[in-house]
């Protein structure tokens, strides 16, 4: 048996909770959310249970598996479902101070969290993070508002009972791009991604049934990773079973976030 590259320290440990695998177990935890709550929890000062994180070092620390955006987005789940707390970090990008619920103090106590979310002024303190996915701009607000205005007309005109769409194609209308570019064609079955933005690019098209993924490949390049995931949340929300054509419907919406951003 190979000797281990470094020698286990068994003077410096930490608890860990077995609830915290149920709740990966039973789905109260995403993987990702999981593997970012343990490294917070392992590298948390054992006096406070407080942590002193940044998006960039995190990212950094994962080996870059994860993005900045990313590991953003991963730490307001973790607030939101309460397992942390941490104070709004919109236009802030230094390193931060958050507090790990329930964490196992040194002197015997635990680290309590649950007064940081008690509503103040009629609104919870965490709702400011709710506004926007990964502490996004306002104005990203503005263009959500925007496109919810604008979805029921959308979905009139996609839809199966909409005259405007009798007679037409039910293919989606990005598939006349696609044919057009025969030679790079990067079919959705076959695809690999190689980063995260493109993982979630493979998502949406598997969700639009697209058959080539040279459409979302463009519209990352064009409108960026946060408009798309808006874009893709919206038409969720939508009633999907009226939707006739879901491709032509995504690219509409998101037109109108490009217009609006």
């Amino acid at each position: 048996m190979e000797n281990l590259p470094f020698k286990i320290d068994n003077n410096d440990y930490v608890k860990l909770p077995r609830s915290i695998k149920t709740a990966l177990v039973d789905g109260y935890l995403k993987f990702e959310e999981y593997s970012v709550l343990v490294w917070l929890w392992v590298n948390a000062n054992p006096r406070n249970g407080r942590a002193q994180v940044s998006y960039a070092g995190l990212s950094k620390d994962f080996k870059e598996k994860y993005s900045k955006n990313h590991i953003n987005r991963l730490m307001l789940n973790l607030k939101r479902k309460k397992w942390v707390w941490f104070a709004g970090q919109q236009g802030r990008r230094s390193s931060f101070h958050v507090d790990i619920g329930n964490y196992p103090l040194s002197d015997g106590t635990f680290k309590y969290i649950e007064h940081r979310f008690e509503q103040k002024s009629g609104r919870s303190v965490d709702a400011t993070d709710e506004q926007s996915l990964a502490e996004a701009p306002t104005e990203v607000g503005d263009v959500r508002q925007k496109l919810e205005s604008d979805k029921n007309a959308l979905v009139e005109r996609f839809s199966f009972t909409s005259e405007s769409s009798s007679g037409r194609s039910p293919k989606n209308d990005n598939e006349k791009e696609n044919k057009n570019n025969r030679s790079t064609r990067r079919p959705v079955r076959s695809f690999s991604p190689r980063t995260f933005e493109e993982e979630k690019c493979l998502e949406i098209a598997r969700y639009l049934e697209e058959v080539d993924m040279s459409f979302m490949l463009s519209a990352l390049r064009k409108h960026g990773l946060a408009k798309l995931e808006q874009t893709y949340k919206l038409m969720r929300d939508s009633p999907e079973r009226s939707i006739q054509k879901k491709g032509a419907y995504f690219n509409s919406l998101l037109t109108i976030a490009g217009e609006s951003g």
